[in-house]
C-alpha cells in the first residue's frame, strides 16, 4: 500500500495549537510544492532512513566526522543509480533536494554541492570538449574534484591572487607555482584530504612575461589509487573549525609543478603550442566577469540552504514555545507561546522564512532554468541584461538572507533558554554550521557593495526620465523613480498600512530614496578631490549598504506577493498575507530613520502605526505558528533535536536524552584525582 503523502502528526501537546489553525495546513504545503515535490522529498527520506550510514551515531575525533561525512556523500541518495533522481525533468526538485541535504547533515550538502555540482559545472562551464570526461569520472566515482580561489593572502580581492601558471614552450605545458605561503590556496572543501583533482585559479603568464589575469586550470593534485600526493604539490588540511567540521577544507601549494596546455579551461581563452595568448574578448574585465560567473550560481543556491537552516531553527524554537509553560493567570501556567515578547522573538522568523522560501523557489528555478537552456544551446535573448540584474540580486541575496538567519538561530537558542544550550537542542550545532554561510562565496558586506554598485547607475537614467527595465523584475519600478520620491505617508490605521501594496509603496519609496542619497553623496565626495575607489568605500555604511537591503527586501516580497495572488483558497491567501505583512513591516522598523531623514514619515503616529501592526500580526499568527512550521518542517527523522519533534514531546525526549547519555549516571574515571586532591588542599 502507497504511504499517505501527508499523514496527521502524532497526537500529543502540540495539538492545542494545531487545532486553533484557521487554515488548512495541507493546503498550503501542496501550495507551496506541488504533491510531486512532497512526494520526492519523502522518498529522499525514506532511503535515508534505510541506510545504516544516515543513522545518528557517537562521533569522538575530527577523523571520525570526516569519515562519516564521506560515507554518507557517497551513500543514499547520493549513489550514481539515485543520484538528482531525475531532477532535470522537473527542476523544482534541485531546490528540495538541496533542502534535505543540509537538513540531513549540512557538511555533506556542502562536500556533494562542491563534488558533485560545483565543480563539473565549472568545467562545463568554461572547459571545451576535451574537458568533459573529467565530468563523467567525478559523477562516476573515479575521481574527487574542489574549487581553489581564495589564497592565503586575498580572498574577495579576486584579482590580486598570486599562483602562477607560466606557459613553457619546451614542454607544452605550464608551470604552476605558489611564490610564497600567503599565495597559497586555502579554504577549499575536500582540498584536505580527498580531492584528486582541483579547478585551479591562476594568473597567466605566456613566455614573453605577460601577464594575462586570472584563469581557471583543472589540476591533478593526488594519485587517485594511492591518494598521496603528487611529487611538487604541498596539501593539507586547514585543522578544526567552529562548525561544519565534517569538510575537509585545505590549502595547497605548487612547487614548479608541471601541468599540461589541456589543463587550462579554454572555453574563453587559450594559449597555443608556441606561446602566444588568444581570446574572443576584447574586454579582459568581460572575460573576467565571465570566469566568475559559476559563484553567482553558487550564491544563490546559498539562500534555499539558509532557509533550510533557518527552518530547521524556527522547528524547534516554535514546538518548544507551543509546549514549555511558565507563569500565567490564577495559578495556572501557560505555553510561553503566548507571552507577547516571546511572539516577537519568534514570529517576525517565521514571516521570513516564508518570504525567502517563495523567493528561493522563483530564482532558483529562473538560474536553473536558463543553465540548462544554456547547455541544450538556447541562449536567452536578454543574457546580458540577465547577467547583470542575477548579479544584483545574488549579490544582495545571500547578505540579507544569511545575516537574517544568523539573528535569527542567535534568538532561538536564548528562547529556548538553558534547555536550548544542550547541545542535544540542536540549536549551537545548527548555529555553528550556518555562519560560514556569511563569508563563502564572498564576503557579505564586500557582495552587498557590488549590488549598491550596480543600482547607483539607475540614478541619473530616472532623472532622465528613461524606462528602467529587467528580466527579472526586480528594477521596474524605477522608472517612476521621481514620482514615488514625491510620495508621503498616508494611512491613519492598522488596518491600512498592513495592506501587502501600501507595504510595498513603502519599501519603493525607501528604495529610490535611499538610491538618491547613495548617488548624491557618491557625487560629493568626488567632487571633495577622492578618487572613484575611496568615494565608493566611505558611501557604504547609512547609505549604500543600506540600499542594497532595501532593494531586496522590496523584490522578495513583490516575489511573495505574486505567489499569494496565485491562491484560490481565502484562508491561505489570509494567512500567507498576514505572513507578507509581518516581514515587510518588522524589516520597515529597522529604517525608520531612513523614513524620517527623508520626510516619508512625519510625527509620532508612522512609527507607532508600524510598532502596533508587527505587534498585532504576532498576535493574529500565535494560534497558526505550529500548523504554519508543519507545512515547511523536516520530518522527524532530520530534526536533530528532542525539542523539535512533530509529537510535541519535549520532556519524554529529554528524558531518553539524561537517562541514556553515556557516562550521564556514572562516577567520572579521573574521581579518585579529585579525591586525592581534596586530601591534599587541607594540608
Amino acid at each position: 500500500m502507497k504511504k499517505q503523502l501527508l499523514p496527521n502528526f502524532p497526537p500529543g501537546p502540540l495539538d492545542r495549537y494545531r487545532n486553533l489553525a484557521s487554515f488548512d495546513w495541507r493546503k498550503l504545503k501542496l501550495f507551496i510544492e506541488p504533491a510531486e515535490i512532497v512526494e520526492f522529498k519523502n522518498e529522499i527520506v525514506e532511503l535515508l532512513k534505510g541506510n545504516p550510514a544516515f543513522h545518528p551515531k557517537k562521533l569522538e575525533t575530527l577523523d571520525d566526522v570526516r569519515r562519516d561525512a564521506s560515507l554518507q556523500m557517497h551513500e543514499g541518495f547520493y549513489l550514481q543509480e539515485f543520484k538528482y533522481l531525475g531532477m532535470l525533468d522537473n527542476l523544482r526538485k534541485v531546490p528540495a533536494f538541496g533542502e534535505i541535504a543540509v537538513w540531513s547533515n549540512p557538511s555533506v550538502s556542502v562536500k556533494n554541492a562542491l563534488n558533485n555540482s560545483m565543480y563539473p559545472s565549472v568545467i562545463r562551464a568554461l572547459g571545451t570538449e576535451k574537458h568533459l570526461d573529467l565530468i563523467e569520472k567525478v559523477w562516476q566515482g573515479e575521481h574527487f574534484g574542489c574549487f581553489c580561489l581564495t589564497e592565503i593572502g586575498h580572498g574577495t580581492d579576486t584579482k590580486r591572487m598570486r599562483t602562477r601558471a607560466t606557459y613553457d614552450k619546451e614542454s607544452k605545458g605550464f608551470i604552476m607555482h605558489t611564490p610564497d605561503f600567503e599565495a597559497a590556496k586555502c579554504w577549499a572543501g575536500l582540498l584536505g584530504q580527498t580531492a584528486t583533482h582541483a579547478i585551479v585559479y591562476a594568473q597567466l603568464y605566456t613566455p614573453d612575461g605577460t601577464c594575462h589575469g586570472l584563469h581557471q586550470f583543472v589540476v591533478q593534485i593526488r594519485d587517485v589509487k594511492t591518494m598521496q600526493p603528487l611529487p611538487g604539490i604541498t596539501v593539507g588540511d586547514m585543522g578544526p573549525k567552529i562548525g561544519l567540521n565534517g569538510i575537509d577544507n585545505g590549502f595547497l601549494i605548487f612547487n614548479n609543478f608541471h601541468v599540461s596546455r589541456d589543463a587550462l579551461l579554454n572555453k574563453n581563452a587559450d594559449v597555443n603550442e608556441e606561446g602566444v595568448y588568444v581570446t574572443p574578448f576584447k574586454d579582459a574585465n568581460k572575460r573576467f566577469g565571465a570566469s566568475l560567473a559559476a559563484l553567482s550560481d553558487g550564491r544563490i543556491n546559498i539562500t534555499n540552504l539558509c532557509n533550510a537552516y533557518l527552518i530547521q531553527g524556527l522547528t524547534i524554537a516554535v514546538r518548544y514555545a507551543a509546549v514549555r509553560k511558565q507563569f500565567g493567570p490564577d495559578g495556572n501556567e501557560i505555553p510561553i507561546l503566548e507571552y507577547q515578547t516571546h511572539q516577537h522573538r519568534l514570529l517576525p522568523y517565521l514571516a521570513g522564512a516564508f518570504t525567502f522560501k517563495f523567493f528561493s523557489l522563483h530564482v532558483c528555478l529562473e538560474q536553473h532554468t536558463t543553465f540548462v537552456n544554456n547547455l541544450n544551446g538556447k541562449q536567452r535573448e536578454d543574457a546580458v541584461e540577465y547577467g547583470f540584474e542575477m548579479h544584483g540580486i545574488s549579490s544582495a541575496c545571500k547578505p540579507v538572507i544569511s545575516w537574517f538567519m544568523m539573528e535569527a538561530l542567535n534568538e532561538f537558542r536564548q528562547a529556548c533558554a538553558g534547555h536550548g544550550y544542550l547541545k542535544a537542542a540542536g540549536i549551537g550545532d545548527l548555529r555553528n554550521d550556518a555562519d560560514a554561510n556569511c563569508t563563502y562565496e564572498g564576503e557579505n558586506h564586500v557582495l552587498n557593495q557590488q549590488t549598491s554598485n550596480w543600482l547607483l547607475k539607475f540614478w541619473p537614467q530616472i532623472l532622465e526620465g528613461k524606462i528602467i527595465k529587467g528580466p527579472m523584475e526586480s528594477i521596474d519600478y524605477l522608472s517612476h523613480g521621481k514620482e514615488i520620491l514625491a510620495d508621503k505617508f498616508a494611512v491613519d490605521s492598522v488596518e491600512h498600512i498592513i495592506r501587502p501594496e501600501y507595504i510595498l509603496r513603502m519599501y519603493k519609496w525607501l528604495v529610490v530614496y535611499l538610491l538618491k542619497s547613495s548617488y548624491e553623496k557618491y557625487e560629493r565626495s568626488l567632487k571633495e578631490g577622492n578618487d572613484a575607489f575611496w568615494a565608493k568605500n566611505n558611501n557604504q555604511v547609512y547609505y549604500a549598504r543600506s540600499l542594497s537591503v532595501a532593494y531586496l527586501n522590496h523584490y522578495m516580497l513583490h516575489i511573495f506577493l505574486k505567489r499569494i495572488n496565485e491562491t484560490e483558497d481565502p484562508k491561505v491567501r489570509n494567512v500567507l498575507e498576514r505572513l507578507f505583512a509581518l516581514y515587510g513591516l518588522f524589516t520597515l522598523e529597522r529604517s525608520l530613520g531612513h523614513l524620517y531623514q527623508g520626510g516619508f514619515f512625519v510625527g509620532e503616529k508612522p512609527a507607532t502605526l508600524v510598532q502596533d501592526a508587527v505587534l498585532k500580526l504576532c498576535g493574529d499568527l500565535k494560534n497558526d505558528a505550529v500548523s504554519l512550521i508543519d507545512c515547511i518542517a523536516a520530518d522527524d527523522f532530520l530534526i536533530k533535536s528532542f525539542m523539535g519533534k512533530s509529537d510535541g514531546k519535549v520532556y519524554e525526549h529529554l528524558q531518553n536524552e539524561l537517562m541514556g547519555g553515556e557516562g550521564n549516571m556514572s562516577r567520572p574515571n579521573w574521581w579518585k584525582e579529585v579525591l586525592h586532591w581534596g586530601k591534599q588542599s587541607k594540608l
